[in-house]
């Protein structure tokens, strides 16, 4: 990710003596507050949900896994990390190494949409995974594939647009939270609450972040796309997560994924 930071501009203006004896400059040559200055922060509570939800799982048995479990979990682990130096380096004004970071988290993005991918096939080889809850999380896991590509493409396309950028990239760590929210859910919750319904709790809790970050927006102006279009997507995956997993289609187009070559 790359992003661009404001510059100041060049009023032609000379401090007045009133100025100096004040020690304030006027309004209109203060530097505007860098926005979305405190990011790293909310990421950080991010990855530090994604990290609890997946600690029994993968954390705390760091290494102890197979190669591609091992493989995807430090990869998107990595790539949430390195969005949160990267907005730590933009708040201080640290380009170079702000672009520097942004060329190895895209040199990780193929290999963590490939585990990503391969966590999916893997899934459906499982014998204590249910067919149909497989198909199910295939249904949520391979469209978010999708769209993270989406949303990093749309954010290099507007890498010269601040406020569109970072909004695009800062939607990606969304992506994370359902898989380890469900995971955090269930066994915070349980027996209350099963495993689905700590999933559709884990996507109610991403679309209400998505509304709230929306309506941040609207009441500073910012009419930007990455939130609604993200929450869109939210809500189209939630609504058909039943019933097109359980579709006919749906399970031939499963089959098919499973048949690809690279996964002989």
């Amino acid at each position: 990710m790359s992003e661009a930071f404001e510059t100041r501009a060049n009023l032609g203006v000379s401090t007045a003596p009133s100025v100096i004896a004040h020690g304030t400059a006027p309004a209109a040559t203060r530097r505007p507050a860098r926005p979305y200055g405190q990011a790293h922060w909310y990421l950080t509570a991010a990855l530090t949900s994604i990290v609890a939800g997946f600690w029994p799982s993968f954390f705390q048995p760091l290494g102890a896994g197979d190669v591609a479990h091992s493989l995807h979990g430090i990869t998107a682990t990595g790539w949430v990390v390195a969005l949160i130096v990267q907005s730590w380096l933009a708040s201080r004004g640290h380009r170079a190494w702000h672009r520097r970071v942004a060329i190895g988290a895209l040199l990780l993005l193929p290999v963590f949409v490939a585990s990503a991918l391969q966590m999916v096939h893997a899934m459906f080889l499982n014998p204590n995974m249910p067919p149909g809850l497989a198909r199910q999380l295939a249904f949520i896991d391979l469209p978010s594939v999708a769209f993270l590509l989406v949303l990093v493409a749309l954010a290099l396309w507007n890498v010269r647009r601040p406020a569109a950028h970072r909004r695009f990239m800062a939607a990606t760590v969304l992506l994370g939270l359902p898989p380890a929210l469900g995971r955090l859910y269930a066994r915070v919750l349980a027996p209350q609450v099963d495993f689905m319904g700590a999933l559709h709790g884990s996507l109610y809790t991403v679309e209400a972040i998505l509304v709230v970050l929306i309506v941040s927006d609207w009441r500073a102006g910012q009419r930007r796309l990455a939130y609604p279009l993200s929450l869109a997507f939210f809500v189209a995956l939630h609504a058909g997560m039943a019933p097109v997993a359980a579709s006919e289609a749906w399970g031939r187009a499963m089959a098919w994924f499973n048949a690809l070559p690279v996964f002989g």
